[in-house]
């Protein structure tokens, strides 16, 4: 996969940290690039996620016309006399 090069600001505490762990995981570079990456993706499926929610939640609330019922009593269904 071909990464692009972006420039973004990370509170240096945040930076720090992952730096940190990069040194303890013995990661090489392209770590923190990685890091960022995998959490944008997690972000946007989770974003993602939310619409389809709010999606089926819209066509709950519209309803479904399921036609009329035509079964006056329980014992109709199963066809007991």
């Amino acid at each position: 996969m071909a990464g692009t090069t972006i420039t973004i600001s990370i509170d240096s505490e945040v930076l720090k940290r992952l730096r940190e762990l990069a040194l303890v995981e013995k990661q090489k570079k392209g770590f923190l690039g990685k890091i960022i990456s995998d959490a944008t993706r997690e972000y946007l499926k989770e974003k993602e996620q939310e619409e389809i929610a709010k999606r089926m939640l819209k066509r709950l609330d519209k309803g479904y016309n399921m036609g009329k019922i035509l079964i006056k009593h329980r014992d109709e269904l199963y066809d007991r006399k």
